[in-house]
């Protein structure tokens, strides 16, 4: 019986060999992390960090630094804040933040005062 028991496992090894290709790697991330994660991407598209000083400020914006003046995205950079740039041109300015990184769009026209 033993003997049986042992000539059927020895069999079914035989039967579907393993070969290394097959197996995967242990060592490898997984998918989900190997991807670039859109949070990164993001910021390489955002606004990373500023320094204020004046007419010297600089800012790091779409994965380089810009200055005062500095053509970015269809306009110029108009001012540099704490946490903000202001990017001007013809559609209008634009403001990109530090932390949330949303893009608040101003458009040209003047609107108004409220009554």
């Amino acid at each position: 019986m033993a003997a049986r028991m042992m000539l059927l496992a020895v069999a079914a090894l035989l039967a579907s060999p393993l070969s290394a290709a097959s197996l995967a790697d242990p060592t490898a991330l997984p998918e989900s992390l190997s991807r670039a994660p859109a949070a990164a991407m993001l910021e390489a598209r955002g606004l990373a960090w500023v320094r204020v000083d004046g007419p010297r400020s600089i800012a790091w914006y779409g994965g380089t630094t810009v200055r005062l003046g500095d053509p970015v995205d269809g306009g110029r950079v108009s001012a540099i804040r704490e946490d903000h740039i202001v990017i001007s041109g013809k559609g209008g300015r634009r403001t990109v933040y530090l932390l949330d990184h949303t893009i608040r769009t101003q458009s040209r026209v003047s609107r108004p005062p409220a009554r």
